[in-house]
């Protein structure tokens, strides 16, 4: 004769299986994205044996990269491109070119209370990848060596959980205190005053 359950017992199985769909769920959102096609490549005279090879497509831009490396910005960690005789390309490659140049942002930022609109720059290339500059700086440093305070600048990072700016491509992004005052390491306390903005 099988054994009575609690009311508790039973309300408890349903809400287990809504967790077990969440848990799937979530597994299912967090699962890698599908690996990119591969297709069968034969050699020649090669009877049965054959290779797989993956499927790269080229960027629409230029004739020296992939998609991927001029999408994500990856030229650095690209090899050099050659032709198909194997001579290498004597130009440079445009889409890396075009990324060099910084692209102008509109970003509107919360500091210390204050929301200000400022200029900034989005950079594609180099040290600064993917990172927003603000322009003009309008900060006030505090240097760690207690030298005299200046004015700085402030650089994020791309952020969708700790958002602290948006810019007027929809982008969020977390400032950071931390700057530079005349080449000295400095920690950024505030908005510098509105008559030094002005000067």
């Amino acid at each position: 004769m099988p054994k009575k359950q609690s009311t508790a017992a039973k309300r408890a199985r349903p809400a287990a299986r809504e967790g077990e769909k969440f848990t799937a769920a979530l597994r299912r959102e967090q699962r890698p994205a599908a690996p990119a096609a591969y297709s069968y490549v034969p050699l020649d005279e090669a009877g049965d044996d054959h290779v797989w090879a993956r499927v790269v497509e080229d960027c629409p831009r230029c004739l020296c990269h992939a998609a991927r490396v001029c999408a994500d910005g990856l030229w650095h960690r690209a090899s050099r491109p050659a032709h198909v005789d194997g001579a290498p390309y004597a130009g440079l490659c445009p889409c890396e070119e075009r990324a060099k140049a910084p692209e102008p942002r509109r970003l509107t930022l919360t500091f210390k209370g204050v929301t200000r609109t400022l200029e900034a720059e989005y950079h594609r290339h180099g040290m600064m990848r993917g990172r927003l500059r603000v322009l003009g700086h309008p900060f006030h440093g505090a240097p760690d060596d207690g030298s005299a305070p200046g004015r700085c600048g402030m650089v994020l990072n791309p952020s969708t959980v700790m958002r602290t700016a948006r810019d007027d491509h929809g982008d969020t992004w977390l400032g950071h205190t931390r700057a530079s005052v005349g080449g000295r390491p400095a920690t950024i306390t505030g908005w510098w005053s509105d008559e030094a903005l002005e000067a």
